[in-house]
Parts: structure tokens; sequence; C-alpha cells
């Protein structure tokens, strides 16, 4: 996963739910760039009405919030990447 891009994550879900996509993804995030991204989790209750959320804001201002109890790790990791190979080829052809 290129994190390289990401200026802030909010990550929300239920710690107790049998999805594990957005505890695999807080994992994948490496420690070094964990220190450059603002990252703020919150849980949520049984009785809580907020749905699951990871959204993701780039260098470039664009957000994604992507749905961790509907998709797998895979399909997150591979829409974040797009994005980020995007803004890579991007700052390669500016420099």
């Amino acid at each position: 996963m290129m994190t390289k891009y990401f200026t802030s994550a909010i990550v929300r879900f239920d710690p107790l739910s049998q999805r594990k996509t957005a505890r695999i993804f807080l994992a994948r995030i490496p420690p070094t760039t964990r220190n450059l991204i603002k990252i703020r989790t919150e849980f949520l209750g049984k009785s809580s009405t907020d749905k699951p959320l990871i959204s993701v804001t780039f260098r470039d201002g664009k957000t994604i919030d992507l749905d961790p109890s509907k998709e797998s790790i895979g399909d997150v990791i591979e829409q974040l990447d797009r994005h980020s190979r995007a803004l890579h080829l991007q700052e390669q052809m500016n420099s």
C-alpha cells in the first residue's frame, strides 16, 4: 500500500465485528509513516448508528471514503493505490 501520499485517515469500526478490513488497514500503515499521517480512529459499539468507514485524504486534497464492512482489504488497497499511483506519476512528470 502506497501511503506516501496520504495526509490523513479516519477509521471508524466495531472492534468486535467479524470483518477485519479496518483493523488490517491500520496494521498495514508502516510505523515510519504513522508519524506523518494524521490518523483518527473511532470505535463503534453495538448501539451505535454510525456506519463503519475508512476515509483517506491525499496530498492533492482528494478524499476517498470506503465501507470496510462491505469491501475486502484487497479492494480497499486497490482503490487507494490507484490514486496514489496517479499522484506518483504526476510527481514523476513534474520533476
